[in-house]
């Protein structure tokens, strides 16, 4: 029987090599999880996570807590900063060499999702200051909402980072994110009841649809006001381009610059979407998404010039 490896302290440091974090922010909270736990998270510059606990408890416990916390940061920002070490410490059990051992094995056991894609941009896409919403209540709900999203987080997770699968392909995972959206949406409001993802009559396009128009007119604005049936359906192509033998395949899909803008707008749309199921005010994020969104409409004049192309194939149509 493997050994129970048993502590007080774990504290991350993390750094982004590009630029310095900004601050100072600092929030504190406790929760009890079987045991009573205190979470710290300072920013100034570098970025710091303390779990503690008043007595020894296993050192996966404290990893798996504070896991969950970078999740929550993660949606908050965009991205994830680049973990530089983890300590732990304050143990009754094990000598220092032990713990440095699974310091170790800590950070080789993370998921390779913990590394952000390029499109990702703590400057550009965080949508709020951490400490202006990060309370005890919301960590609660954060836990219990990713019970409930289960793999879906991690398929999201996957889809924006920077593992080797290609862009076009993370942003079918993107698109096809919508059904369940729908369906964690379903169980915590009175929205979208007449949907049922997965059953005959309720499609992709229509949870795709419902999603923008609730969440999403202003991360979408300019599509939903040029062509967006034909917008609709080349998000739906992009998907199946993916997912199905190509005679399946048919009509517009997103090219490589394409696929990178709307892996960040429905990335937007994922987060705004989760932020509403948390509880969280939008005046906290309506001016960073905001600008968030200003930015990727002018970027490389990806959107302008795929507005056009859609523009012709909605032409095109109209003359058959």
């Amino acid at each position: 029987m493997e050994q129970i490896v048993a502590c007080k302290s774990l504290v991350a440091t993390f750094k982004d090599e590009k630029m310095m974090l900004d601050g100072p922010h600092e929030v504190n909270f406790d929760i009890k999880k079987g045991k009573n736990f205190h979470i710290s998270i300072e920013q100034l510059g570098i970025r710091k996570i303390t779990v503690t606990s008043d007595e020894d408890v296993s050192v996966f416990d404290l990893d798996a807590l504070f896991l969950s916390i970078e999740r929550l940061l993660m949606l908050l920002d965009g991205t994830f900063i680049p973990l530089s070490k983890i300590q732990l410490s304050e143990s009754d059990m094990e000598n220092e060499d032990i713990l440095h051992s699974y310091e170790e094995q800590l950070i080789e056991r993370r998921l390779s999702y913990f590394s952000s894609a390029d499109f990702c941009n703590y400057s550009n896409d965080k949508m709020m200051q951490f400490d202006s919403v990060i309370t005890a209540d919301l960590f609660y709900k954060w836990e219990k909402l990713l019970d409930e999203l289960d793999v879906v987080h991690q398929m999201y997770l996957y889809s924006v980072s920077n593992s080797g699968i290609t862009v076009d392909v993370k942003c079918a995972f993107l698109v096809e994110l919508a059904e369940p959206l729908i369906e964690i949406v379903k169980e915590h409001t009175n929205l979208f009841s007449s949907l049922f993802p997965g059953e005959r009559g309720t499609t992709l396009r229509n949870c795709l649809e419902a999603l923008i128009d609730k969440f999403g007119t202003d991360i979408f604005e300019n599509e939903l006001s040029n062509n967006y049936d034909e917008f609709l359906s080349t998000m739906v192509n992009s998907r199946v381009r993916i997912m199905h033998i190509k005679r399946k395949q048919k009509g517009l899909h997103f090219t490589g610059n394409e696929s990178v803008l709307y892996s960040s707008k429905i990335s937007l749309l994922y987060r705004r979407t989760l932020f509403e199921l948390l509880g969280i005010n939008e005046n906290h994020y309506k001016d960073n998404l905001k600008k968030c969104v200003s930015e990727l409409n002018i970027w490389n004049n990806v959107l302008n010039d795929f507005l056009i192309k859609l523009s012709k194939v909605a032409s095109e149509k109209g003359h058959n």
